[in-house]
């Protein structure tokens, strides 16, 4: 069942011309892995999804999730939709974090803003999310702020508020890369555990150690084109691309 289709998506920053012609499905329970070099447009895929384009981009084509074209709802009508039915993890997590606030407030609001919660039970949905975020001593954590935390704390905090509302669909960008080995493998094994439970998962990263771990599928992205496409064993085993095997041969 396809529960996210990207048809035809063109993007533009200016006269740059980003995505070109970018086609892909995101089936239910599945994770896809988006791969390419630093400027291929991976990014750019996930936040036309969240509708975080900047002002001066230019969109065109159709983002469709449960039927649904993403690119013709209102801000409101997107805002309903983010965090609840799809959120994303950051790549910098400093950028999103509000320095005033502590990080379990800031991971409560993700989940007042769509559902009807006591006090008592937003706290417990708290701390179960930092806890399954890889989060040590969450009832701590809870109540510090984001510059008494580490980057990878930091990371983990933000995949906590991700998952807080059991979104259908999350959208990581290069959520392990500030992490180390044993909780980038924690992370992961959250990942697979959403799979199991019927969500889905866009995973964006340049490490294909990461893509061979979880990845259903791989899309390999190059100068906003996908120049291959397919299930990760038949990629990893005879790549159709040059672009793909240069970038499997620098592993």
């Amino acid at each position: 069942m396809k529960l996210l289709e990207i048809r035809n998506l063109n993007l533009w920053y200016g006269n740059v011309h980003a995505l070109k012609g970018v086609n892909l499905t995101l089936e239910k329970g599945e994770i896809l892995c988006i791969v390419g070099e630093s400027g291929s447009g991976k990014s750019s895929i996930l936040y036309s999804i969240m509708g975080l384009l900047p002002e001066n981009a230019e969109v065109e084509g159709e983002i469709l999730f449960e039927g649904v074209n993403l690119l013709e709802l209102s801000e409101e009508e997107m805002r309903e939709l983010r965090g609840k039915e799809i959120s994303m993890i950051f790549q910098e997590p400093s950028a999103y974090l509000d320095p005033l606030f502590t990080v379990g407030v800031q991971i409560g609001e993700t989940l007042t803003a769509h559902l009807p919660v006591s006090g008592g039970e937003k706290r417990r949905k708290v701390i179960e999310s930092m806890r399954r975020a890889g989060i040590p001593k969450p009832e701590e954590k809870a109540g510090m702020y984001p510059h008494q935390l580490s980057g990878g704390l930091k990371q983990r905090v933000c995949i906590a508020s991700a998952i807080i509302c059991e979104p259908k669909v999350i959208l990581a960008d290069e959520p392990t890369t500030a992490l180390d080995v044993s909780i980038q493998k924690r992370i992961l094994n959250l990942f697979r555990t959403m799979k199991e439970e019927g969500r889905s998962v866009i995973l964006v990263t340049h490490d294909f150690g990461v893509v061979a771990e979880v990845a259903d599928r791989v899309v390999v992205l190059r100068e906003g084109r996908v120049v291959e496409e397919g299930d990760v064993n038949r990629v990893f085993d005879s790549p159709k691309d040059e672009y793909t095997r240069m970038l499997l041969e620098a592993i």
